[in-house]
């Protein structure tokens, strides 16, 4: 089972100096746009930087979510967590019961089902997966951080994406590939589209995924969407939704 975060992601160890978000989340008071009619790509990322709280956001070392998830097969609840060293982790309950756990240890990943004594280590593609969603914008990194990171962002003009929206194409380090589309009223991210085994170490099989962001809320200077919803490209099926309730950094 592998948990569907805003930019699919896992694992870290949780710490006692973390700082509540998510007493009072609001939705937050979006003032950015961008007014160019062609914004170059640094535009569109200072931006998208300004629109989440990039500052607020690189000032936190770790970040941990509770999650309620839903799929066609399961309903469960989940704690994620990340830290800017590099880590993640995320424990999957049924009720009070701990029933899989999984993350990144910096290296590689690992996975501990319900019965198993000590964590096993995931296929090389769960590893990556894991990898990917910590590495992908939305944890602890923005857009504008990437490139420090060793990855790259592009602009990528596409005639179905409307003139209201910009697409950016974000290659990470391995050659993994994800398309984001930003909304250049908000300068927030909606939608985001990537080819990719859903749960690598249940189903290799890829698939195109479109995942839509909603429910967009600040706290702590940090803006998230708050509501993920993927879907299966080809059939229009949702394959999983992820609700955050409570959002802790520090």
């Amino acid at each position: 089972m592998r948990a569907l975060l805003t930019f699919a992601a896992l694992a870290s160890a949780t710490s006692a100096s973390l700082v509540a978000q998510s007493m009072s989340p609001t939705a937050p008071a979006v003032t950015t746009a961008v007014a160019a009619m062609d914004p170059t790509l640094a535009e569109l990322l200072a931006c998208n930087d300004q629109a989440v709280g990039g500052a607020s956001l690189r000032a936190m070392n770790e970040v941990e979510y509770d999650l309620h998830i839903v799929e066609p097969t399961f309903e469960v609840v989940g704690v994620y967590r990340a830290t800017r060293s590099g880590t993640a982790r995320i424990d999957i309950y049924a009720g009070d019961t701990r029933v899989f756990s999984e993350g990144w240890d910096g290296s590689t990943g690992w996975q501990q089902p319900q019965d198993a004594d000590e964590p096993i280590p995931t296929s090389p593609e769960g590893g990556a997966a894991l990898w990917h969603g910590l590495e992908l914008p939305g944890h602890l990194w923005t857009f504008a951080d990437l490139e420090d990171r060793g990855h790259t962002v592009t602009l990528d003009p596409d005639p179905e994406v409307p003139p209201s929206e910009a697409q950016f194409h974000v290659t990470l380090a391995d050659g993994f590939e994800a398309w984001y589309v930003l909304d250049r009223g908000t300068c927030l991210i909606t939608r985001k589209r990537d080819f990719r085994a859903f749960h690598p170490d249940v189903d290799p099989e890829e698939i195109w995924i479109e995942t839509h962001f909603s429910d967009f809320r600040e706290a702590s200077g940090v803006t998230r969407a708050w509501t993920t919803t993927n879907v299966n490209a080809a059939t229009g099926d949702t394959i999983g939704v992820t609700t955050l309730r409570a959002v802790r950094g520090g």
